[in-house]
Order: structure tokens, then sequence, then C-alpha cells
């Protein structure tokens, strides 16, 4: 059993061995073939680039030693000190290549000697060092390594230091924690900007940092822009108006203290708060008649609520039917009012909804919806012969009154005709006498 398991282990060994050389040899092809070794200590160098080395500048002659660790070359490297082009010149020949040897194990000592322009001014000037060599087998070996060299001691930059915002956007409501993003560039062809500070002031003091007032934002490279986002609260009392914001920057260019100054207007929000009291309309109505229907919109926020518009969607009747209520101020109440008419020739219960729309001072938009149910009866139907017949007894009473009305005409007759014969009576009676 013993021998059994020895055998097993060695021809797994055996099978696995190759994929394990090929793991080794792709981990070391992803390895750099050059790097620089900043705590190497190399001829002419006084401390290594940990510790604060820099190259030195003595008269028009400009001097570096970097250390440069490989474990797969072989024999001398060469290294290319190449500067982009552009406006600004640095050397009097802006390409260099030297050869390096090793110097310690390991280790290759790339020393560059250049002739600098009289006139050189300060400034950060970026650059590549290319490196290429062979390892053991001469295969070809390549690296880049980037750097800038800093120019300081002369009276004056190379250009003044200078930045741009280029974009300001703020998230902002009353009563709220909310943003503000700035967006900077570094337009500076020759340099750096470095230790950035930025602070934002809102003159109304509506407008206040959340947590510490200044913001830093570390190193902005030449030709390189970032995005800074600076935290705030806004207050209770913040109108919802355009504010103008202050945003000072500060940093550091060529060894000097640099600032820059803008006003920015953004816009302070609330959201939309219009409350709707009680629906007010009759549960049913007959089939042809009309109902009203009935909605206070009270607007309870700090800004006016604008375009309010109500719609009344119920399948069977209508469609839709709309009103336009307007625009509501801080602290009114308005009334929805839509008058709906059922067709005569239908009935039932019917559902819809009402929607009610609006948008603040900026035109963002918004909406709430209530339900709304009304049952339709039909009319009710034409009286029946029993009825009818009631209906002409009733009309009888006219027929005798206008029999009574005859008959006191005839009696009227008759007084004025026995009136008219006893004067005659008496008349006679009188002239017997005589």
């Amino acid at each position: 059993m013993k021998m059994n398991k020895l055998l097993a282990v060695l021809l797994t060994a055996l099978f696995l061995t190759p994929f394990l050389t090929a793991f080794s040899a792709a981990r070391a092809e992803d390895a750099p073939a050059f790097t620089a070794d900043e705590t190497a200590v190399l001829r002419g160098m006084d401390r290594s680039w940990l510790q604060g080395y820099t190259p030195s500048t003595a008269g028009d002659r400009w001097t570096m030693i970097l250390p440069v660790r490989s474990e797969m070359a072989k024999g001398p490297v060469t290294a290319e000190l190449a500067l982009p082009a552009g406006r600004f010149s640095l050397f009097k020949n802006g390409r260099k290549t030297v050869t390096a040897r090793m110097e310690t194990k390991g280790v290759w000592g790339v020393r560059f000697a250049m002739d600098l322009f009289p006139d050189q001014k300060n400034g950060d000037y970026p650059c590549v060092i290319r490196l290429t060599g062979k390892d053991m087998d001469g295969k070809e070996l390549a690296a880049e390594i980037p750097y800038v060299i800093r120019m300081r001691g002369a009276k004056e930059g190379v250009e003044k230091a200078r930045a741009e915002i280029t974009e300001v956007k703020a998230e902002l409501s009353v009563g709220e924690e909310g943003t503000i993003q700035v967006t900077l560039a570094n337009p500076c062809g020759a340099t750096i900007m470095e230790d950035i500070e930025m602070k934002i002031s809102d003159a109304a003091g509506h407008i206040l940092p959340r947590g510490a007032e200044t913001l830093r934002a570390g190193t902005l490279g030449i030709g390189e822009s970032v995005t800074l986002t600076y935290p705030v609260t806004v207050t209770e009392k913040a109108s919802v108006a355009p504010h103008v914001l202050k945003i000072d920057l500060g940093w550091t260019a060529l060894g000097q203290a640099a600032s820059h100054t803008a006003n920015y207007t953004v816009a302070v929000r609330q959201e939309i708060r219009l409350e709707q009291g009680g629906l007010k309309m009759v549960p049913a109505v007959t089939a042809g008649d009309s109902v009203n229907l009935t909605l206070p919109l009270m607007n309870m926020g700090r800004a006016d609520v604008v375009n309010v518009l109500a719609t009344v969607s119920l399948p069977g009747i209508t469609e839709r039917q709309s009103v336009l209520v307007g625009n509501i101020q801080p602290g009114e109440t308005k009334q929805a009012q839509i008058v709906l008419c059922p067709a005569k020739d239908i009935a039932g219960d019917f559902s819809g909804t009402l929607t009610v729309e609006c948008t603040d001072q900026d035109g963002n938009p918004a909406s709430f919806q209530l339900p709304v149910n009304l049952r339709v009866d039909a009319p009710k139907p034409a009286a029946d012969k029993p009825a009818a017949a009631g209906s002409a007894n009733a009309e009888k009473p006219g027929a005798v009154t206008w029999a009574l009305a005859g008959g006191c005409a005839l009696l009227l007759m008759l007084l004025a005709t026995q009136s008219l014969v006893l004067r005659r009576k008496m008349h006679r009676l009188e002239e017997e006498r005589l």
C-alpha cells in the first residue's frame, strides 16, 4: 500500500511539473523588465531616491542618476530620456540616449548629463525614460518609467500658474444635505498644481459646508482635470431661488502659493408639497343630469406650484376631461372643479381616476392620482294608466269652475231684471197717489 501511495505521488508530481513550470514562466513574463530602485545608493549619490535624492543643476548642466533594477537583464542596458514636443524647451538637445552598466548586483546605473538653455525658467517637465536590453537568452526587454523634471531656482516661472473651473453642478434642496461638484482643470503646459484646497461659501448663509470648510484634493498634473465633490447642508430658511456661490481655490505651483476665485449661480429647490383636501362628489346621479366634482388643492411648500392641471378619466362617461387650476402660491388653496354629464342612455357603476399634474418654477414635474367612483341610475319610467285616469279626473274641477261662473252670471242677470221690475212698480204707485 505504501508503495502504491508513493507511486501515485510521483505520478502526480510528474503530471503537474509542466504546468507549474509554465505558471512560473507566465508570472515572470508579467513582471516588468526594469524598475526604478528607490533604495539603492550609487556612486555620485549622497542618498537614495526614497531619502530625497534629486537631480542637480550646476551652471547650465543638469545631471541625474537613476538606479534601475532588473532580475532578467544581462549585459548593458540602453536608456533614453524623451521629452514631448511642445512650446516649452528644457534642453538644447531634447533627446538623450546613454548606456548603463550593472554597478551592483541586479542594479544598473542610468546617468544623464544634459545641457540646459541659459535662460531656463522654473517649470515642471514630464518625460519618459525608455529602457531596453536583453535577457540571458537574447530576448529583447523593454520598459518605460515616467518622470517629471522639476526645475527650480530661477527668478520666474516658465508660465503663469492658473486653474480653470470648467463645470459646476449642484443638487440642493431646502432643509436637506446635498453636494456641489466642481470640475477643475490644469491648462498649464509646464506647471503642476499641488496641495489643492477648495472652499465654497454662500453670502446669504443658507448653504453651509458639511464637515470641514476646506476640501483638500492633492495634486493635478499638466493638462489633467478632476471633479471635486463638496458636501453641504441647505438650511430650512433657504429661499427657493438662485444662489450665488463663491468658490475659492488655493494651490502650490513651482514652489509658490497661487489662488483663484470665481462666482457661480446654482438653484435651490424644494420638493413640491401640493396637498389635497377631501374630494367632494355625490356618489350617484340620474342619467342625463350633471354632477359637480370639487377638489381643494393646498400649496404647503415655499415656492409657487406652476400650471396645476386636474384631469378626470371615467371610462364610459368621459375619457379625458381637464380643468386648468393655474399657479398656486405658498400657503394658498385653490379648487379644482369639473362638471360631468352622463349621457341619458347609460347606467351602472363607473370607476376611474382624477389626476393632478404640476411643475415647480424650474419645470420639474410632479403628479398624483385619486380614485373616482360614480353610480349612474336610469331615469324613472313614465306614469301608468291609473295614474293617467287620476290625472284626467284632476282636470274636472276646471269644467265645474266654468259652470259655476256661468251660474253666477245668470243670477246677476236675474237680480238685475228683478230690480228693474220693482223700480217700475214703485214708479206706478207714486203716479196713482198723485
